[in-house]
């Protein structure tokens, strides 16, 4: 089954799950996997300005980096500027891509979920087996250069 639910990421899924009466058994039994994702705007090929990062934003990808456990490429890195052209209706973005995260829910998540374990429980495990929030692939898309980190900021709080 494929259902939306409104929370702030996809490990918070489960909080929300037993919040409407949902025995932990019952999500830890029939929950496979769990997708967070937000919207974020798409630079404007058409228009943009590449340039490299500046220290500030270095800064920002190396905080995000250290509080997730995560090292991000910024050798010679480079980012966008939007500008606005008539192909984006003078916005500097044209269209949207999504950031996202996925809660894989193995073996030992699920024991956790079933057993009543708190939710900063369940997300060491998840962290230990690959979890990664929406923000690190935010930062990713805004390396990829798909957006900024501006728009990601907008966008995530973290």
């Amino acid at each position: 089954m494929l259902s939306t639910i409104h929370t702030v990421d996809s490990i918070e899924v489960i909080t929300r799950f037993r919040k409407l009466g949902i025995s932990s058994y019952d999500i830890g039994s029939v929950l496979a996997t769990s997708i967070a994702q937000r919207l974020v705007r798409r630079i404007c090929k058409d228009c943009a300005k590449q340039r490299p990062l500046n220290e500030k934003e270095i800064a920002e990808f190396e905080a995000i980096g250290k509080r997730y456990d995560v090292q991000f490429n910024l050798e010679g890195a480079m980012t966008y500027e939007p500008v606005g052209c008539e192909n984006c209706n003078n916005t500097g973005f044209k269209g949207r891509i999504a950031a996202n995260e996925i809660l894989a829910v193995n073996d030992e998540i699920k024991d956790l979920i079933i057993s009543e374990g708190s939710i900063s429980e369940i997300r060491k495990v998840a962290y230990q087996t690959g979890y990664r929030p929406l923000v690190v692939d935010a930062f990713n898309k805004v390396l990829e250069g798909h957006t900024t980190i501006s728009e990601v900021k907008k966008k995530l709080a973290y």
